[in-house]
């Protein structure tokens, strides 16, 4: 018995440490020629785990892959104006960007609460935490 417990404690640890310190962010090389580039990303947290969502610009999806916890979606955005929302259940999530062709965006999914626009520097750091998400 107490070797399952060992064992069951060693793999919660093992797991615990793997996605803890490794970091699945691959930042895009080339942005396309007249493109914008927007990273809408969510830094894990324990609130809203269980809650995804997809993410649209203006009238059409980021993706068709829904931005879960821990995750980044790419978006390459045509230079203007641009609303980036979702809606889980009644919950309206909306943030506004103006974008410039060759820049980088960082959109913030703050879990349940909505989208802000953090600052490069603090967006960089909680970036390289996220996998990239493909489901």
């Amino acid at each position: 018995m107490k070797s399952i417990a060992k064992t069951s404690i060693f793999i919660a640890l093992t797991f615990f440490c793997s996605s803890a310190f490794s970091q699945n962010f691959y930042p895009v090389k080339e942005i396309p020629s007249g493109k914008a580039l927007v990273y809408i990303y969510r830094p894990s947290s324990f609130t809203g785990i269980a809650v995804n969502y997809y993410v649209n610009a203006n009238d059409a999806k980021v993706s068709t892959n829904q931005l879960r916890n821990g995750t980044y979606l790419v978006y390459y955005a045509e230079p203007g104006k641009y609303a980036f929302w979702s809606s889980v259940s009644t919950v309206f999530r909306l943030v506004h960007l103006d974008v410039e062709a060759g820049k980088t965006y960082y959109v913030r999914a703050k879990n349940c609460r909505g989208f802000t626009i953090p600052a490069t520097e603090k967006a960089e750091k909680e970036i390289v935490k996220c996998n990239l998400s493909e489901k």
